[in-house]
């Protein structure tokens, strides 16, 4: 059985210092899987992504090529979904992904969960809040399957109503370090993970030593979220959604640490699978 692919995308790339700078990554992607059994094709996920730039119009969008290798090494196809100005846009990638991963970054700006800018906030990028809010909101209506990474936990959390503390070193007493300097792939934390949730199913263990480089965190969940994991000094480290759909959210950068990791491994790979199960049911 042939496969019958129309692509059409427009890419401005540049890969350069391990990070992708695109300014317009696709028009339209269309995609007829295989009938034939056993031989489906591999899921689109779309890569939410970052501004280099302080104007939106000299700025370039930007994400970590280590993100793009996981999805890829996973089995999935790596789409970068730009910042863009039309809704539209955003609904038509949302149409053409089976599975939506919320990447790492700056802040987020406290108004979308009620509070007034506190001194330890950092850097925020409007036009990046609005997307991310916009697709994680929309992603979580239709039960897309969604992952998100560090600032993607937050967004995650923020756009299903929680809260976040600006910044943990100034609104919390007694936390360890959170900002680690040791390298990226090394696991500077343990963290528990809770029985009973999906996330422990999927890594396979009740504790795991994991990376850090946040200063935001979750504060209060989300309805419909629950905690799958917290570091050892309380701070949340991991949300999964209520139903059955893969909604899975990480303090953690597992894009970093996923090499000769097999739980961390294992966590790209079940995301992979809810977006070729959510491929098999459109």
């Amino acid at each position: 059985m042939k496969y019958k692919i129309a692509l059409y995308i427009s890419l401005g790339m540049l890969l350069f210092g391990g990070v992708i700078l695109s300014s317009i990554i696709f028009l339209r992607c269309g995609i007829m899987t295989s009938k034939s059994k056993g031989n489906t094709m591999r899921p689109i996920i779309g890569i939410t992504c970052g501004t280099s730039g302080t104007e939106s119009s000299l700025s370039e969008n930007a994400i970590s090529g280590s993100y793009i290798s996981a999805i890829e090494s996973a089995g999935g196809i790596p789409i970068v979904i730009p910042i863009v100005q039309d809704e539209a846009c955003l609904d038509d990638s949302l149409g053409l992904i089976d599975g939506l991963l919320l990447s790492g970054g700056v802040d987020i700006d406290p108004s979308y969960f009620g509070e007034e800018a506190e001194p330890g906030l950092g850097r925020v990028d409007a036009d990046r809040d609005r997307v991310e809010i916009y697709l994680a909101t929309k992603a979580l209506k239709k039960r897309l399957p969604i992952l998100g990474i560090c600032r993607g936990i937050q967004i995650l959390n923020v756009a299903g109503g929680g809260t976040l503390y600006q910044d943990i070193n100034t609104d919390l007493n007694n936390i360890q370090k959170h900002r680690q300097t040791a390298p990226g792939w090394y696991g500077t934390q343990t963290i528990d993970v809770k029985e009973g949730s999906r996330l422990l199913d999927i890594l396979g263990q009740p504790t795991i030593r994991v990376n850090s480089f946040h200063h935001q965190a979750v504060k209060k969940v989300a309805p419909d979220f629950v905690v799958s994991a917290v570091a050892r000094d309380g701070i949340i480290e991991g949300i999964e959604g209520t139903n059955r759909s893969f909604t899975i959210g990480v303090q953690f950068h597992p894009e970093v640490m996923w090499q000769n990791n097999p739980p961390i491994t294992a966590l790209f790979t079940a995301f992979i699978n809810a977006g070729k199960s959510c491929k098999q049911e459109r």
